[in-house]
């Protein structure tokens, strides 16, 4: 490489240094946690069946839900980290769910159809009906065909109503239901799916809570937001501590029970009550 070449840098310095002084053991605690992370992944393994493969492979897929949250919380992007947050704790639900439900498991595989076609007409809606070659339209639609009776609702709750359609999910259970019936990670909804959701949908909210008053006038605060940074992050680390213990109920791999252990102390180190009042007292008194 050559030694001169200009060193490209893009993120805030000093949002992460505030954040290594709110969090001072995050350093030790991240690198372990990668280290356990990669214990749980970066392996190999001979996997039979679909549901082993889907919790290996939906749980790579939260691990690097986690990663691209942190970077957002470690720059002071708060608002940014809870729109990530929003689908991290979906995926982490939708994992652990599956994982304990795997005879549901195919009907999200299949409703992967269901979404390619509800894709493909707006496209040709939008584009014209030659912007696709007519052998992939016709193969969607017969996919879409052998399987959208198994997702069809009332389109209406009214007792008498017989108007029908297909679903806008796999289930059968809205994802507030879902998420009650998967135990610990359920009982973070509201941190988890409700308040991100503010952020992450067209909402009154998302822009209030960026606006400035003051002598008479108003602005829009360009400030980071360290708080919410650390709430997100804080939720998507436990999101990710379920999935490593998913790995482990799934696989049972030698050591990854004590170290997720180790983890979960981690989280505490981080995250309880009593660190985050030192955290503060500390910031109070700089």
């Amino acid at each position: 490489m050559n030694d001169n070449a200009p060193i490209s840098l893009y993120g805030f310095p000093d949002a992460c240094a505030d954040f290594d002084r709110r969090h001072p053991q995050w350093s030790a605690v991240l690198s372990r946690l990668w280290g356990v992370i990669n214990m749980a992944f970066s392996r190999t393994q001979i996997m039979d069946t679909k549901i082993e493969k889907f919790v290996y492979f939906y749980g790579n897929l939260v691990a690097e839900d986690f990663m691209e949250l942190f970077l957002m919380a470690v720059n002071g992007y708060g608002y940014g980290a809870m729109k990530l947050l929003r689908s991290m704790y979906e995926h982490t639900v939708t994992l652990k769910y599956l994982q304990d439900h795997p005879d549901e498991l195919q009907s999200f595989f299949d409703f992967d159809r269901v979404q390619q076609y509800k894709l493909m007409k707006p496209i040709l809606e939008t584009f014209g009906e030659g912007v696709l070659p007519a052998n992939i339209v016709a193969e969607t639609e017969r996919r879409y065909e052998e399987v959208k009776e198994r997702f069809i609702v009332k389109s209406c709750k009214s007792k008498t109503c017989n108007e029908k359609r297909v679903g806008h999910t796999w289930s059968k259970l809205d994802f507030v239901s879902m998420a009650k019936r998967t135990g610990a990670i359920g009982s973070l909804i509201v941190p988890g799916y409700f308040m991100p959701l503010r952020h992450a949908h067209s909402t009154v909210r998302a822009m209030a809570e960026r606006l400035e008053h003051g002598d008479g006038h108003m602005g829009f605060n360009r400030e980071l937001q360290p708080g919410e940074a650390d709430q997100a992050l804080m939720t998507a680390h436990n999101c990710v501590l379920v999935a490593l213990e998913i790995q482990e109920d799934r696989f049972k791999i030698p050591g990854l029970k004590s170290a997720v252990e180790k983890c979960v102390r981690d989280w505490a180190l981080i995250w309880s009550p009593e660190s985050l009042t030192q955290e503060t007292e500390a910031g109070d008194a700089t």
